[in-house]
């Protein structure tokens, strides 16, 4: 054999046994002994650990990637729980290293913006407040510890997970102005300060607070320009480029899971509800000589912006109706006039006034059915006593809606009685227990009283149980509809008791009766959350316009004084 043979079959066996002895198998596994089945005995095939023979010889082998999970980013401003429902993404610590992004920061969006969200906040004070509106450099002033913008209010109140979407967007809060407490406590910690604002979420707003105007824009606004609002904020979900597509199941379950905005109009039902109505007497006048739209072109856009529009009309329409004297106690309406109540967009008429029956009590039968020929709800009378205790029942964007309404003071002749129509005589027994069955049913529940008439802002003693009892029972609003003035406040719970409106459309003159509440009340989503005071003045007899603002502070300020409610 030639050297060169020689040569080349030594290097073919010592290739061989260099090639044996790296082997990373134990000499006495096989390879097959390498996968086996899951402890469910499934056909699912795993990987077991391998390890090299203690005498190998480690040789360089192409790398292995270890794919991590997809990491998601969501920044401190975010509500947790927008992204408890999402699993299998692990969190990243910094939107850097993220595959997907939730932030309200336009500098961590990643290169495809998937989808938006938005979150509307609300600035409230203690519902007895006279101040309307503040700006947003009075609110952003406490946050940074300055006392620059002369505002009344010195502090803010906030809960923890509300300090961290404005920390995120302010920056950190700067001295001992701003208040960190539980959401359970705000409300009744707000209340005990006495220059305190309050920090919510729209979805937390209650009947207790006063909402503020904020550079002119409230939350409880219908429609809302929520673009200029300064307590708006937008969120985006983003991901990094091409990883829309492998993610498609998660970012799914997020953006189903996230609603696009906790505050949907679709949701927002708006009860306006005013005080006496009686279209007589120098009113009566007043529209004859200056037409049906006369009387309400000043406020009208109070109600037709709302959905459900209330008046307590005490008059009944009667074909023989002409003007009489500004001093007869007997009342009468003429029928054309019902234009007036047209015009204002009634669609909601309470029945309890003591003069329905003044000319006989076939007008108000009549006057019924004029109501019925529009559309109009009715409750607080009737055709005979029984449908006089009938509540108006309606649904406004799934929020459920109850009217209910008696006379407990009469006189015996307006009452409603077997066979004659009239007002619904308060059985007080029967009232609570209505009120108790309507709110099992799910309703929002607006209580009335035709109650004693008094010339002050407040009942006392025993006269404010029968308010009381009607809240204590469930009704969310109760209202004094017989006043002439207008009358404080009180809440039992959340639900809240106005003693009495005022006159809307009627014709007394004095200074302490043209005076006028209506009351804007908020349902949103099943529940009613708030209230908005609206003021007038009755001018010429027949017209209230809008309060001045110097009018405006003084009545809430003496209405505020003589509810004592803090």
């Amino acid at each position: 054999m030639s050297m060169k043979k020689i040569r080349s079959t030594f290097l073919v066996n010592l290739f061989v046994i260099l090639l044996c002895s790296c082997s990373l198998l134990p000499q006495n596994v096989s390879l097959s002994s390498t996968i086996t089945n899951s402890p469910s005995e499934t056909n699912i095939q795993t990987n077991t650990a391998i390890t090299a023979s203690r005498d190998a010889t480690a040789t360089p082998t192409p790398f292995q990637p270890v794919i991590d999970p997809n990491q998601f980013y969501w920044s401190k401003a975010v509500p947790q729980e927008w992204v408890e429902t999402v699993e299998n993404l692990k969190p990243a610590e910094n939107a850097q290293d993220a595959d997907l992004v939730l932030s309200v920061l336009a500098a961590e969006q990643k290169e495809e913006l998937l989808a938006g969200f938005q979150r509307i906040y609300a600035i409230g004070a203690p519902f007895p407040t006279v101040t309307d509106n503040i700006s947003l450099f009075d609110v952003t002033d406490i946050w940074s510890g300055g006392t620059s913008s002369g505002s009344e209010f010195k502090n803010l109140y906030l809960a923890p997970e509300t300090l961290n979407v404005f920390s995120t967007l302010w920056g950190a809060p700067s001295g001992d102005q701003v208040k960190v407490v539980d959401n359970e406590a705000l409300v009744d910690e707000v209340w005990n300060a006495s220059d305190a604002l309050v920090l919510v979420p729209f979805e937390d707003i209650q009947p207790r607070l006063k909402i503020m105007r904020i550079d002119g824009i409230s939350p409880l606004d219908r429609p809302m320009d929520t673009g200029a609002y300064g307590l708006t904020v937008n969120y985006s979900l983003s991901a990094k480029a091409g990883v829309s597509q492998k993610l498609k199941p998660e970012i799914d379950q997020l953006v189903a899971s996230i609603p696009s905005t906790n505050r949907d109009e679709s949701k927002m039902a708006v009860v306006v509800m005013s005080g006496t109505t009686a279209l007589a007497r120098v009113t009566l006048k007043k529209i004859e000589l200056n037409g049906y739209e006369y009387p309400v072109k000043e406020i009208k856009n109070w109600f037709l912006s709302a959905d459900l529009r209330h008046v307590s009309n005490e008059v009944s329409f009667d074909e023989n109706c002409e003007y009489t004297d500004p001093y007869t106690m007997q009342f009468c309406s003429k029928v054309d006039q019902i234009k007036v109540l047209e015009n204002l967009g009634v669609n909601v008429v309470e029945s309890t006034g003591n003069h329905l029956n003044d000319y006989g009590s076939k007008y108000f039968a009549n006057t019924l059915k004029m109501y019925a020929e529009r559309g109009w709800l009715n409750f607080g009378g009737g055709y005979n006593a029984g449908e006089a205790k009938q509540p108006a029942l309606t649904e406004v964007n799934g929020n459920k809606v109850a009217f209910i309404g008696c006379n407990p003071v009469g006189p015996a002749t307006d009452w409603a009685t077997d066979s004659r129509a009239g007002s619904a005589n308060c059985d007080y027994a029967w009232f609570y227990q209505e009120i108790r069955d309507l709110k099992s049913q799910g309703y929002i529940v607006i209580a009335t009283y035709q109650f004693t008439e008094i010339d002050k802002a407040m009942y006392e003693g025993i006269y404010r149980d029968p308010f009381q009892e009607a809240a204590g029972a469930g009704a969310d609003i109760v209202q004094g509809s017989q006043s002439h003035v207008p009358m404080g406040f009180e809440f039992v719970n959340n639900s809240l008791i106005h003693y009495g409106l005022g006159n809307l459309l009627f014709d007394q003159m004095e200074p302490v009766n043209i005076r006028e509440f209506v009351d804007r009340h908020i349902l949103y989503n099943g529940k009613y959350i708030n209230t908005e005071l609206l003021t007038a003045t009755l001018t010429d007899w027949s017209k209230p316009v809008p309060m001045n603002q110097n009018d405006r502070q003084e009545l809430l300020t003496e209405m505020f004084d003589a509810s004592q409610m803090r």
